[in-house]
């Protein structure tokens, strides 16, 4: 994960891209991640909030890109901070 963040471990806050996507109606959403849960993420984007699953698109912003299928990912937020410990 290439993302600028204070953890590699907070997604919420941040303005995203979809740049890649296996549903072609995902690519190039672009939005502020209000909420994450274990398998979506949620983007409040011009056109409303949307939820995208984490295991079928990759992300990106202007520090770089995140893999959304990774296995840090793919766990609810709080689980991923037992990673640290």
């Amino acid at each position: 994960m290439k993302i600028n963040t204070k953890s590699e471990f907070d997604l919420i806050g941040h303005d995203v891209t979809i740049t890649s996507s296996k549903n072609e109606g995902n690519l190039g959403i672009n939005g502020k991640i209000i909420m994450e849960t274990k398998n979506m993420i949620i983007l409040n984007t011009k056109d409303g909030k949307k939820s995208i699953p984490k295991n079928v698109c990759k992300l990106s912003n202007n520090d770089g890109s995140i893999e959304t299928d990774s296995t840090k990912l793919s766990k609810r937020p709080h689980e991923r901070l037992e990673i640290l410990i």
